[in-house]
């Protein structure tokens, strides 16, 4: 349905909105309209050679990055995480003519404002799709910088696939062997296509990717060898399984086990995210995982959406609060790190929304772990709903309590405390004075005497 069509443009504009400057730039390099119109090297450009490269070695700043829980949306400035689409055709849009001057650029720009990239790479350039695929295989698919046609099919040349996405990871991957000039800290997280089982039939349903299962896994194993050949310390990501919607582990059921060969982590989405999926899924999710022999798998949710894509609802305090609540249970049950889409929070402004997000950014991003407390939930046919939750985060030296729902204090929180509300307003009082509500609120011990 056209629908879902909405749903992934309004997600990349999403990105786009954080990036003005550089989708701008993005915009000149030819991204939108057909894929072939992406531009050619310049005749001046020269690839580096090692002996060019001083070897990088300062990654300190980018080991603290990476251990950020959250997404940058909003531009809340304490999470650190953008995921970016890449296709085959950008940077190769002629066969064996490359271009990195667009990624490049991309790369510059999210480095210098202190971003870690997820890399979604699309293995889709037109001059190989047309040498097995037929028109059936186009799709409109929303890029940084307008949507842009592609066929979306398993790739003909598969050597030629393993070419460009082995010197794409060894360009950025911080190396000195034939790195980006200026490049600041590695990109070591590359997702293999986004949601593979979204497959629309009808030409205005949004397609993805258009193969087996089978064909996936073969895409995804040869994307997994090629890049850690390239680069072992790179971590793959699956492709984002769409929700837990029947279609879609129809999809992944038959392939999903020996996929997990294949993957560093394991990644679902959720997009309109109610009250009755406070766990964004990850219980489903790690029932489905752990039926197929995949444990012990990091688990990330590359894509988090509440409410309508459409417009924000009439209540936005109770997004809000589902917002703070189901991102704090969702961690607890296992989810490491949470990318938002923020559709309406972007563009309608939520001013409220976005303080709550930044709060528990704040408050949460670098996290050292988390400890339940209490925890009630009621499993719901969607996932599950937090009815009670009290976690101990530790956050370098301090602890952070967060805390809602009808059920009393725990007891190792007495004294003088500050209580922080989820958009971020403090007051100093004694515990005993604390009272909770289905909004959650941050408490740190000041003195327990």
């Amino acid at each position: 349905m056209r629908v879902n069509v909405l749903i992934a443009i309004l997600a990349i504009l999403a990105i786009t909105a954080l990036i003005s400057g550089c989708a701008e730039k993005i915009k000149e390099n030819g991204t939108g309209g057909k894929l072939g119109e992406v531009s050619t090297p310049p005749d001046s450009y020269e690839k580096p050679g090692k002996e060019k490269i001083e070897k990088v070695t300062a990654f300190s700043n980018f080991e603290t990055l990476e251990k950020s829980h959250f997404s940058r949306v909003g531009n809340v400035k304490n999470a650190a995480w953008i995921r970016f689409w890449i296709t085959w055709q950008a940077i190769e849009p002629e066969e064996g003519k490359y271009d990195f001057s667009f990624m490049d650029k991309v790369v510059k720009h999210f480095q210098d404002e202190g971003i870690c990239l997820l890399i979604t790479i699309e293995p889709f350039a037109n001059w190989d799709q047309d040498k097995c695929h037929g028109d059936e295989y186009w799709s409109r698919m929303p890029l940084p910088g307008g949507e842009a046609e592609v066929k979306v099919g398993k790739p003909c040349n598969m050597d030629a696939y393993r070419e460009f996405l082995r010197k794409l990871v060894e360009r950025y991957d911080g190396d000195s062997i034939d790195d980006m000039p200026g490049l600041k800290y590695p990109i070591k997280y590359w997702e293999i296509m986004n949601e593979p089982g979204m497959q629309g039939k009808d030409p205005w349903d949004l397609k993805f990717f258009l193969g087996t299962p089978q064909e996936y896994l073969e895409i995804l194993k040869v994307s997994y060898e090629t890049i850690k050949e390239a680069d072992p310390e790179a971590k793959v990501v699956m492709g984002g399984m769409s929700a837990m919607m029947d279609k879609f582990v129809e999809f992944w059921e038959p392939i999903i086990g020996e996929a997990a060969n294949y993957f560093n982590i394991a990644n679902i989405h959720t997009i309109d995210t109610n009250e009755e999926r406070e766990d964004l899924y990850v219980l489903k999710f790690k029932r489905f995982l752990e039926k197929h022999g995949v444990k012990n798998k990091p688990i990330w949710i590359t894509e988090v959406q509440y409410g309508s894509l459409e417009e924000p609802p009439e209540d936005i305090s109770s997004i809000d609060k589902l917002l703070v609540r189901s991102s704090v249970f969702s961690i607890a049950l296992g989810a490491e790190k949470l990318f938002y889409i923020d559709n309406w929070l972007q563009y309608w402004k939520s001013y409220s929304t976005q303080k709550a997000y930044e709060t528990l950014v704040n408050k949460l991003s670098y996290f050292d772990s988390v400890e339940v407390l209490r925890q009630e939930y009621r499993e719901t046919f969607e996932g599950a709903k937090a009815e009670v939750g009290q976690y101990k985060f530790t956050v370098g030296d301090k602890t952070i309590y967060v805390l809602w729902g009808n059920a009393p204090l725990p007891e190792e929180i007495k004294g003088k405390v500050k209580v922080t509300d989820i958009y971020g307003n403090e007051k100093v009082m004694d515990a005993s004075e604390i009272e909770l509500s289905d909004s959650p609120v941050y408490v740190e011990v000041l003195s327990s005497g």
